[in-house]
């Protein structure tokens, strides 16, 4: 029997889209979607995937065996295994005999690999420069200054990677690890609020859902996989009773996924998880740098314009009762508004105003 959709207390939906983890959970992502993007459009690499970049951040110095990495990034020796597979499969990493123990075996990178990583550091002072712009260098600064902060204080290994290398400058690159610490500590709080069953990659899905739900294709996008992976996971949270598919009011043919009683419960215990962490990270910061993170963080991610697929909607009134052709340009404006987010996301600043140049209308010239 499928559990009756719900809603989430009015208050928790304001919590939930806006705060600090989020934010730089949305960060981590778009900066690793550029990374990605570059090294396989513009310098050849190929076979990325964004779950790539903090297994290989990891792995700069000596070779290290699966479960220390696994530990580190909260997934099962299994999911690592399976990604190690896939990244030696591209040609970016090895296994090696352990030195001080011959039967268990190091993952190390390759010449191939070690070139990867110089370049996505390279990628990371590039996309660090927009970023810096968008919000201005001196909030950048303290921005990046509380993020090797948290760094610090979470106690994340530095490996030396050229992007968090000692004594370089403050880097936006610590980011990834952060978001992925921050992803295992709501977890582990949220699991322990009963709700045994949830798994590390359920944060895929779970986290886009929306006030009026989400669909495979828009995850998948946001999160750089692909769709049958987010309809797999959506598969296992709709067995474990937090989603139900619904037809989508917008295509005939598709799906929405939303929320149950049980998902929408699943909400509020994960905003009272993310006060938790609120406390942990004032232990590490101090108020004042607290506040300062929260604040780049938010105007960081309204200036990239990530997750308004999402979340765009809920922020804005709704809109009064209007006759059938009303409601299908306000659907219309709607898709055109989320073409806009995508193509500003994929683009960049520049090329989206030359773009916006481009299609600008020009006046006929009158007939002599």
């Amino acid at each position: 029997m499928r559990s009756a959709p719900a809603a989430s207390p009015p208050r928790t939906w304001p919590r939930y889209r806006d705060n600090l983890a989020r934010h730089l959970i949305a960060i981590s992502r778009d900066l690793q979607s550029r990374v990605s993007r570059s090294l396989q459009e513009d310098r050849g690499y190929e076979g990325l995937r964004l779950s790539f970049g903090p297994f290989l951040s990891l792995l700069w110095g000596e070779g290290r065996p699966l479960a220390s990495i696994a530990s580190e990034l909260a997934i099962s020796r299994q999911a690592c295994s399976q990604l190690a597979n896939r990244i030696e499969g591209a040609g970016y990493l090895e296994r090696r005999t352990h030195p001080q123990d011959r039967r268990s075996r190091l993952v190390v990178l390759t010449a191939r690999g070690r070139a990867l990583v110089e370049e996505g550091a390279q990628i990371i002072l590039a996309s660090e420069c927009e970023y810096e712009v968008l919000v201005g260098p001196s909030a950048h600064r303290r921005f990046t200054s509380a993020l090797a902060a948290l760094f610090r204080g979470l106690g994340l290994p530095a490996h030396l990677d050229p992007a968090l290398a000692a004594g370089a400058r403050p880097s936006v690159g610590v980011l990834p690890l952060i978001a992925v610490r921050i992803e295992r500590e709501l977890m582990e709080a949220t699991i322990a609020r009963d709700h045994p069953g949830l798994k590390m990659s359920f944060g895929q899905v779970l986290t886009l859902i929306g006030p009026e739900g989400g669909r495979i294709h828009e995850i998948a996008r946001l999160q750089g996989v692909s769709r049958q992976a987010i309809s797999a996971i959506s598969q296992e949270l709709e067995a474990l009773g937090y989603l139900q598919r619904r037809p989508d009011p917008r295509d005939r043919r598709g799906v929405v996924l939303r929320l149950t009683r049980r998902g929408a419960a699943l909400i509020g215990d994960s905003v009272a998880a993310l006060d938790e962490l609120d406390v942990s990270f004032r232990e590490i910061l101090g108020v004042r740098q607290l506040d300062q993170l929260k604040r780049t963080a938010r105007d960081l991610s309204h200036a990239l314009h990530l997750e308004e697929e999402i979340f765009g909607a809920a922020d804005r009134d709704p809109p009064p009762p209007v006759a059938r052709r009303g409601r299908r340009r306000e659907a219309d404006r709607h898709d055109i508004q989320q073409l806009a987010t995508r193509l500003r996301r994929q683009l960049g600043s520049g090329d989206a105003a030359h773009l916006a140049a481009l299609l600008k209308p020009r006046g006929r010239k009158r007939a002599t």
